[in-house]
């Protein structure tokens, strides 16, 4: 296929990696290896030319020498992208009629944000109300860690510094609202006392409403158990109603006397309790926010002292769960990248820090000198030159870099 086709012929065409291959094994640029990373079998090449962190152009080489090389191969795209896009975000793709179909005029390529993006948003933004399992993507009985690694995933597509001062229009509200509910799905399900609550209202709902939307259960629910409850019935109701009050009210306090972290906990039980109310939700996001801000600074304080003792693998896991409420700080990632070097336990999780916080600095001479480095240990030399250089234009006086790049190969 010549370049000049591409933005017609190839436009339903969708790349994906050839079964048997390694990409590792290829000498990219951090540009191409963006690229690359956006080849999921799923995305367009029409939307690759709009979100590869290239020219256009200079996409339609990549994508051509690649699949000639033998490393791409090319589906054709079908009318059923958009479910399958649904299900890389994270959510079940909607098969009933219950929701009207998205408008077109919701997509603006002129925005500063990939059109995929954008749809990967707005299929999310639709299934909001679903139950918190259904939102993280994770069966209903998932354990902890489950839960975890699944809003880390999450986190890294929509939380809303991701796109930090980009022109994103209307999706910026959108963003908010998505990872809002992604992070109070997380909290919940985190929580021992809130997901038991969460589980017994479940459990408590008929089959016959199971399809329906979260909050539109949760909002039917009192309504449809007070008719033909009995006075017992209807006292344990007000009960968890004036415990959820009080968790309330004890969670907000801690808000304005900046316990945030506290707060966070005090709100995370008034919603388990109460999941109607739709006031405790809305505080819950801004408590919530100042709370993964807080925890992400104690967590990286706690991770500075594990260093102070020799202790690099529990360093490391502290970094890592600073990511869990902060996945795009810099710092943090450069810092799991260095860690996960020196112990050598995995280079790719390495690499993945180090390209993130490259991706988020791509001027800091550190940043470029780590990658380097994770490159070289992984025996990539090519990318390993290329970075290390980087580092050394940035930094002449980069000393650790320049002793790297004397014992290349």
């Amino acid at each position: 296929m010549r370049i000049a086709e591409a933005g017609s012929n190839a436009s339903g065409r969708v790349p994906r990696l050839a079964s048997g291959r390694d990409p590792r094994d290829l000498v990219l640029s951090p540009a191409e290896g963006y690229l690359l990373s956006r080849v999921d079998g799923r995305t367009p090449w029409r939307v690759l030319r709009e979100i590869g962190g290239l020219d256009p152009c200079d996409v339609d080489r990549c994508l051509e020498r690649w699949h000639a090389e033998g490393w791409l191969e090319f589906d054709e795209a079908r009318s059923r992208a958009a479910p399958q896009r649904a299900r890389s975000a994270g959510v079940p793709a909607d098969t009933g009629s219950s929701s009207p179909p998205r408008a077109p005029c919701a997509i603006d390529p002129a925005l500063e944000i990939p059109v995929e993006a954008q749809e990967r948003i707005l299929a999310f933004e639709a299934r909001l109300d679903r139950p918190y399992h259904e939102i993280l993507g994770v069966p209903r009985d998932a354990d902890a860690r489950s839960v975890k690694r699944a809003y880390f995933e999450l986190s890294k597509d929509f939380h809303p510094d991701r796109y930090f001062r980009r022109e994103i229009g209307p999706f910026a509200e959108r963003l908010e609202r998505v990872f809002q509910r992604i992070a109070e799905a997380y909290e919940l399900l985190s929580d021992p006392t809130a997901r038991a609550e969460i589980e017994r209202a479940l459990d408590e709902s008929p089959r016959a409403t199971s399809s329906r939307p979260e909050s539109a259960r949760a909002a039917a629910a009192p309504r449809r158990r007070f008719h033909g409850l009995h006075p017992r019935e209807l006292r344990v109701l007000a009960q968890r109603k004036a415990r959820a009050k009080t968790f309330f009210e004890t969670g907000m306090a801690a808000f304005q006397a900046g316990r945030s972290i506290e707060a966070a906990a005090s709100v995370r039980l008034a919603i388990a309790f109460d999941p109607s109310n739709s006031a405790y939700r809305e505080s819950f996001a801004s408590v919530q926010r100042k709370a993964s801000e807080e925890r992400a600074r104690q967590l990286v304080r706690e991770a500075e002292r594990a260093l102070e003792l020799r202790d690099m693998a529990g360093a490391l896991r502290l970094y890592e769960e600073a990511l869990l409420h902060q996945p795009h700080d810099p710092s943090a990632n450069h810092e799991a990248a260095r860690l996960a070097l020196a112990l050598g336990e995995d280079l790719r999780r390495a690499k993945e820090y180090a390209a993130r916080a490259c991706e988020l600095v791509p001027e800091n001479a550190a940043h470029r000198r780590t990658l380097g480095q994770i490159y070289k240990s992984a025996g990539l030399v090519a990318n390993a030159r290329r970075e290390l250089e980087a580092a050394l234009k940035l930094d002449p006086m980069d000393a650790v870099a320049r002793s790297e790049l004397r014992t290349l190969a």
